[in-house]
């Protein structure tokens, strides 16, 4: 693997970049990329600079100030020489490759850290992002409960996707009024 170095403004996000953060995940990264800086290089399409997978910490580079200042001299970046259907295709698989944070597992990990006496809430705040409402529910872990869809009734007001057939309350149509004299 060869790692190189590039400056921020050479970079690009391309149009067909298909990944998001939200704010509060975005503080995280940029508390993380403060602390720890880049510990994996940024992946990018040689034809274009396109940032194929990384894209999330280039935004939080150029949008912070202390970061723009601290990666002045570049990030480390490994160029890929594909066209942009493979750069397409490689972005897919690193993103989705990297699966999502289960709520439950979440919480265990986040009463260990509080446990260790190793992080305050304000760490909590800081670092992770996580107020302290989100805190609590972390810490308490009462809401954090595996449902069985299936076994739900769901009301027509919210369906989860996952819904299987039957789990929605099907409400009868109400009878309409026969029209009154003014109508």
């Amino acid at each position: 693997m060869n790692i190189e170095q590039c400056s921020l403004d050479e970079l690009n996000v391309p149009e067909w970049n298909a990944t998001y953060i939200l704010r509060p995940d975005l503080l995280v990264l940029t508390s993380s990329l403060m602390d720890y800086g880049i510990l994996s290089p940024l992946v990018v399409q040689k034809d274009g600079m396109n940032v194929i997978d990384g894209s999330q910490r280039l935004r939080a580079m150029v949008g912070n100030k202390h970061l723009s200042e601290k990666f002045v001299d570049g990030v480390p970046v490994q160029i890929v020489d594909c066209g942009d259907t493979e750069a397409m295709a490689l972005h897919i698989q690193l993103n989705r490759g990297r699966g999502s944070i289960v709520a439950h597992k979440l919480s265990r990990i986040v009463k260990q850290l509080k446990r260790s006496k190793a992080f305050s809430v304000e760490d909590f705040s800081n670092r992770f992002s996580m107020k302290g409402d989100e805190l609590e529910l972390m810490l308490d872990g009462s809401i954090i409960k595996h449902r069985k869809v299936p076994n739900h009734r769901y009301s027509m007001a919210w369906v989860p996707v996952e819904a299987p057939p039957g789990t929605v309350e099907k409400k009868e149509p109400k009878a309409e009024k026969p029209p009154g004299p003014d109508r």
